[in-house]
């Protein structure tokens, strides 16, 4: 039986997955479009991580610069800066609000995003979703590690768990934790999702996928 659910935040509770791809070409916009292009084709490929991982792997293997911190630093800074307030203004995943209005007393809901976890707070409170979550974890932990810290705190079993999520990133942590795991459709998963059980188009129909777990 089910008693706790894990999701990620971009792309599964807001529809924030495109305004952070968009917002990394906007970064990076005043760089030579090669290295541009690669970089947004890098995050594409590697959603759900760490911008400041995207970042260094932008200055070293990209720009081939030597690493340094002030520009991360400030790349993830103007990230921030326009994300946010895109962020604030987006919609719901399609069935997402009402997920958590119908479930969040009879399951623990908890959050595992690739944001920091200090921003991520402050949406999640700027769109009133407090009420409905136990934790909401964001990086620099990982979120294998965010899994495993979950479980040690709460003291579930990974078959009491489900991870719910939209990257492959997502997938990985579930797999790599043993959780059971449940893909929410996007036009940019297909592929990476083609051996997931679960799938869905919206966040009310996992209702009957978990119930059924």
């Amino acid at each position: 039986m089910i008693k706790a659910i894990v999701f990620d935040f971009d792309g599964v509770i807001l529809e924030s997955a495109q305004i952070k791809t968009e917002t990394f070409a906007d970064v990076v916009k005043d760089y030579p479009k090669p290295q541009a292009d690669a970089f947004v084709a890098y995050h594409m490929t590697h959603m759900g991580i760490s911008r400041h991982v995207k970042f260094r792997y932008f200055i070293e293997e990209i720009l081939k610069q030597s690493y340094s911190q002030e520009t991360e630093q400030e790349l993830a800074d103007k990230f921030s800066e326009i994300a946010f307030s895109r962020i604030m203004e987006c919609p719901f995943v399609p069935g997402a609000k009402e997920f958590l209005e119908r479930n969040y007393k009879t399951y623990e809901l908890y959050v595992a995003s690739g944001t920091p976890e200090e921003e991520l707070r402050q949406i999640v409170e700027g769109r009133k979703l407090f009420p409905y979550f136990k934790q909401i974890y964001g990086t620099p932990m990982k979120k294998e590690e965010i899994v495993e810290e979950i479980c040690r705190t709460y003291g579930y079993q990974k078959e009491q768990m489900v991870f719910v999520g939209d990257a492959s990133t997502d997938r990985n942590a579930a797999r790599n934790t043993g959780l059971r795991f449940i893909g929410r459709n996007t036009k940019d998963n297909t592929e990476s999702f083609k051996d997931v059980k679960y799938k869905v188009d919206n966040l009310l129909q996992i209702e009957k996928i978990i119930e059924g777990m």
